[in-house]
């Protein structure tokens, strides 16, 4: 009769034993929230990138540059969209279009990266008839570097610029990146584009660009939250960076 009682208490020994060695049940974590059974994440205010919608971007050069350029024989050219160089010299300076891109708050200066169209400029010894072609610009906001690709050839890094507070660049009632900057010409780039030109226009770290860049940033984003802008933000633009010339 005891038998019974014996085996009873055996199984109800071995299933405490069993409950005890399983794992427990993973607990979602922060950045995960369940709804209808699914599950979402979500980013961290100011961690988050905000998608670029399009925008404009004005590439000019400093007047001493232009100096330099004209004193040598080297005149400048717009390149379209398809690659086609314009027959007719320009001024100097072009007009790009922002194909794509991202923005984010990197340790309270602008972050990410602009793509733009795929038009450019070229630069043609006229004595030589060499010609330099820059054309694929990036913009890497996050290393405040600009890269592009010369002559069709691997990509290099043109120049690097000072980044701007995100706080002084963001304007969050018209949903929009707005820069104004210098690009300092990289000693590699200066010596790619003196030996496709075959001349000495260009010395490292000298100033190269002077670029302003109006983006439109995704309107559905709440850029206070997702770029962590805080209160009494100065307006986008007036960073304290100033102009400093143009192509004309």
């Amino acid at each position: 009769m005891r038998a019974r009682p014996l085996a009873t208490a055996a199984v109800l020994a071995l299933t405490t034993v069993l409950l005890a060695a399983a794992p427990a049940p993973a607990r979602p974590s922060a950045a995960t929230a369940v709804s209808d059974g699914r599950s979402a994440t979500t980013r961290l205010a100011g961690n988050t990138e905000v998608p670029v919608r399009g925008g404009s971007a004005r590439f000019d050069a400093p007047p001493a540059l232009l100096a330099a350029l004209k004193a040598r024989g080297v005149a400048v050219a717009e390149i379209d969209t398809q690659g086609q160089i314009s027959p007719h010299y320009s001024t100097g300076g072009m007009s790009l279009g922002i194909r794509s891109g991202a923005v984010t708050n990197s340790g309270g200066k602008v972050g990410g990266e602009l793509r733009f169209t795929r038009a450019g400029i070229a630069l043609i010894n006229i004595k030589t008839k060499k010609v330099a072609k820059v054309t694929g610009f990036v913009g890497n906001l996050s290393q405040g570097t600009l890269s592009a690709v010369l002559d069709r050839g691997a990509r290099i890094t043109l120049g690097t610029f000072t980044r701007p507070r995100i706080n002084a660049s963001i304007d969050p009632e018209a949903a929009a990146l707005r820069m104004n900057t210098g690009i300092t010409v990289t000693a590699a780039a200066a010596a790619r584009l003196n030996a496709a030109l075959g001349t000495t226009c260009f010395r490292g770290g000298g100033p190269l660009l002077h670029v302003r860049i109006d983006a439109s940033l995704d309107p559905s984003v709440d850029l206070p939250t997702a770029l962590n802008l805080g209160h009494g933000a100065p307006r986008a633009g007036d960073d304290g960076q100033e102009a400093r010339g143009s192509w004309g």
